[in-house]
């Protein structure tokens, strides 16, 4: 492996969804589409090598470095001419990463690529030899990265006692022990993510105060990501983030998996936030149905400029519930839902159809469930990502469909159902979309929602510029649809 220096051109990347996961290939469409948010990681490895001293360092977001959500021709001559390519990639955009590594080691024979990220860390095996990647970070990266590059500047053929790494070792692959994750104290001690002037003008920004969640659903890849630790960063770290943030002039997003998993500490890091001038309204976040239970939680987030709540509430059927590995029944969840309503929140509803419990009579129940009490929702039918306990789970009962990653977005049938065929399934749930984003049903959110602001914008999303209707018709979802009918 080639030796590199602090002058060497270092490129971090990360791909946006496209359909088929093909390379450069035509957008992916889903609900997400509403909302852009900076890539996760690069931005925040970016801060690391830098402040590490390396002088030629960038970060590619397909999002926002392309057109039309391609590469353009100059970021692709940035790539493909770099000494190092780091890419980060998620289970939906696996493949075309797994491409852009393969054309850039065809170009580039001595460069050196890098894979992280959640896909990655998973399936370290299938990425070392589908891209030829050098060297797989597994787990958390900012460490990890910091002492690998130095040792590729020092040592580049001595990598066995990196700790959090795999790399294949002449016929074999090589996996050192693993890196323990980043303590509190040590997540408030790294750089602040460094955003250029693109990356602020197309996204929203994204706030992190702690990583992983104590919940632990079977279904979460998180969970096993972080080794099940929930780990929080200082306030005072956060504060200065909010500083960034606010300059965007834009709402954050709090990308927690679970913002108020410590309800003391984050009543605490909100009053912070409001006495410190820096509450920025319109702001959301991702909390479960425990947080409706504490009255002056609630009061703290609405200081701090929350409005809008994002809840995994999965199901109202128990079956389902208690099979996802949920801690929460569905009374418990449909009270909150109300709790925070009455409250003033905008309620962004996460539901799990296509459960162990779910007929379709209850996916019926549902439906006029979400359409009579959520402002807005995401239906996700139960993916088995890899890592998680549910993909081990159907793996040994032989009920996984695909194994094209590309359709790990959350709005394909990737499981055979137990009580309802796949075609059935993935077609009601277009029908429960089409249902709740009706014209009709968003007018009268707009009218009677405290939130007009989000209700403006689903209204132009799904209807006006015909959202549901894309991520319905588009070209990958006919295959799927296809594929699902041949094999119910």
């Amino acid at each position: 492996m080639n030796r590199i220096s602090k002058k060497s051109k270092i490129t971090l990347v990360e791909l946006a969804p496209t359909q088929y996961g093909v390379l450069n290939g035509e957008p992916s469409f889903d609900v997400s589409s509403l909302t852009s948010f900076p890539a996760r990681a690069i931005h925040h490895l970016e801060a690391i090598l830098t402040e590490a001293g390396y002088e030629d360092v960038q970060s590619i977001n397909q999002k926002c470095h392309g057109r039309d959500g391609r590469l353009s021709v100059d970021n692709q001559k940035r790539i493909y001419s770099s000494d190092v390519l780091l890419t980060s990639s998620i289970t939906r955009t696996s493949p075309q990463s797994i491409m852009l590594g393969r054309t850039y080691k065809s170009l580039n024979p001595n460069g050196i690529v890098i894979a992280g990220g959640q896909d990655p860390t998973f399936r370290y095996k299938e990425w070392l030899d589908q891209i030829g990647a050098d060297i797989i970070v597994v787990g958390e990266g900012e460490k990890t990265l910091e002492l690998l590059m130095e040792r590729l500047e020092k040592q580049p053929d001595y990598l066995d006692d990196i700790d959090g790494i795999a790399f294949r070792n002449g016929d074999t692959i090589k996996v050192t022990n693993t890196r323990k994750r980043l303590t509190s104290e040590e997540l408030g001690q790294l750089p602040h993510p460094c955003y250029d002037e693109i990356t602020r003008k197309l996204t929203t920004p994204a706030i992190e105060t702690s990583r992983g969640c104590p919940w632990g659903c079977d279904f979460c890849s998180e969970t096993e990501f972080n080794g099940g630790k929930y780990r929080t960063k200082p306030n005072k770290y956060t504060l200065k983030d909010m500083v960034t943030a606010k300059s965007w002039k834009k709402p954050p997003f709090y990308v927690d998996n679970n913002f108020a998993a410590s309800q003391k500490r984050t009543i605490d890091l909100c009053n912070q936030i409001y006495e410190a001038g820096l509450s920025i309204p319109k702001s959301s976040v991702q909390v479960t149905v425990k947080a409706a239970q504490n009255p002056e939680l609630l009061k703290s987030l609405k200081r701090a400029g929350i409005n809008l709540v994002n809840i995994g509430i999965e199901s109202i059927i128990d079956e389902s519930l208690k099979d996802l590995g949920k801690s929460f029944n569905a009374e418990q969840n449909k009270e909150a839902v109300k709790i925070f309503k009455e409250a003033g929140f905008w309620v962004h509803g996460m539901m799990m159809p296509g459960g162990e419990g779910d007929t379709i009579e209850t996916l019926k129940e549902t439906s006029e469930w979400i359409n009579k009490n959520l402002d807005s929702v995401q239906l996700f039918p139960p993916i088995p990502g890899p890592g998680t306990r549910l993909r081990k789970r159907m793996e040994s009962e032989g009920r996984i469909l695909s194994n094209d990653w590309s359709l790990y977005d959350g709005q394909h049938v990737l499981i055979r159902p137990k009580h309802i065929t796949p075609y059935k399934l993935q077609t009601t749930v277009f029908d429960m979309y089409k249902s709740f984003y009706t014209f009709k049903n968003n007018l009268r959110r707009l009218r009677n929602s405290p939130q007009r602001n989000f209700s403006w914008q689903i209204l132009l999303y799904t209807n006006l510029l015909n959202g549901i209707t894309k991520v319905t018709n588009a070209p990958q979802t006919r295959d799927h649809l296809e594929f699902l009918k041949s094999v119910s």
